[in-house]
């Protein structure tokens, strides 16, 4: 009855299942007809429990230029009923604000259950690589991964710098040089000698491309690194560098290498104790948004309310956050005596 009304309204290319879920074949043919068709479905909990089997099943399918978009009608109507409420034109507009299928999926997992213990954001994280790991291209896998952990990422390790404040007159330039970020505060320096470290070895992206995917790092040189690593070509030592020389941007100088202390980045550091310093050194910058951001938001808690329970919460963080520091200031220091003895090459194994 439904394909009847909207062919009654003037909306002709409409089919349904009939009363059935969405299977597999019938998505196979919907694909003979169009790329991207649009699967409407009720707002109410059926509805949307229906929408994410159709989600479900169409993942293994995904094939370039082939996917579906979605439309959840108001709670308690189907297209009948809207059009007949509302006219012709409401149901034109659901239509025209379909949405991707990567967005709901996101939003249900999202939405699924609570998501206030470090537990609960991981939940999710295993919920959507699940879903993932179903999809049988790989490029798209890939581009889904990609998309869905940034998600996560924003969610899950939200920025502490307040947008609001900044002069929205002033666009913020992007980094174009390891020196402009070697003058830069020390978080920018850590990211910078991570930078040169992958650079040196190459191997390491694909193994640490995940978590950096999740730091938001402002350099857009890990951007290349990413995209590199999502192509899943084999990165050795030099095919960095004419990547990133096409989208106008450079690797460290060796003047701006030898100045980084990191001892992964010194010659006479073993290349396997070089990696899994490098390795530590990522970890460190992962860490440290998420720990300032809980010891600020601990500090407000206790300016707040003045309580026992809060003042220990926020010592505790402050500990660990002194901790932190001193272990990247070990980390920062440690090449020093290998400089003296060996000089520096950005590109040495």
């Amino acid at each position: 009855m439904d394909v009847i009304a909207l062919a009654a309204a003037g909306i002709a290319d409409a089919v349904a299942p009939l009363g059935t879920a969405l299977t597999e074949r019938q998505i196979e043919l919907l694909w003979r007809l169009v790329e991207t068709p649009v699967l409407c479905f009720d707002g109410d909990a059926a509805g949307q429990r229906a929408a994410m089997r159709a989600i479900t099943r169409a993942l293994p399918l995904l094939r370039p230029a082939h996917s579906l978009k979605i439309v959840r009608l108001p709670a308690g109507l189907d297209p009948d009923d809207l059009i007949k409420q509302q006219g012709v034109a409401a149901m034109e507009a659901q239509l025209a604000n379909a949405r991707s299928l990567i967005e709901v999926l996101w939003e249900h997992e999202r939405d699924a259950a609570p998501l206030v213990t470090p537990e609960d954001k991981a939940g999710l994280k295993a919920r959507l690589l699940a879903h993932v790991e179903t999809i049988a291209d790989r490029d798209i896998q890939a581009l889904y991964k990609r998309e869905l952990l940034e998600r996560f990422s924003e969610f899950a390790f939200p920025r502490r710098e307040n947008r609001d404040s900044r002069d929205w007159r002033k666009p913020a330039a992007p980094i174009r040089r390891a020196s402009a970020v070697l003058r830069a505060p020390p978080r920018d320096a850590l990211s910078a000698a991570i930078l040169a470290g992958l650079l040196r070895f190459p191997d390491q992206i694909h193994r640490h491309a995940e978590t950096l995917g999740q730091a938001q790092l402002a350099d857009p040189r890990f951007d290349v690194l990413l995209d590199a690593a999502d192509s899943a070509a084999i990165l050795e030592t030099g095919t960095i560098e004419p990547i990133l020389a096409e989208r106008g941007l450079a690797a460290p100088t060796p003047e701006e290498y030898a100045a980084m202390r990191f001892g992964f980045l010194a010659d006479a550091i073993p290349p396997e104790q070089a990696r899994s310093e490098l390795a530590q050194a990522i970890g460190l910058l992962v860490e440290r948004p998420a720990l300032e951001a809980a010891l600020a938001a601990a500090t407000r808690r206790f300016e707040s309310d003045l309580s026992e329970g809060a003042y220990a919460e926020q010592q505790r963080l402050l500990k660990r956050k002194l901790e932190f520091d001193a272990r990247l200031r070990q980390m920062a220091s440690a090449r020093a005596g290998a400089a003296q003895s060996s000089p520096a090459k950005p590109m040495a194994d």
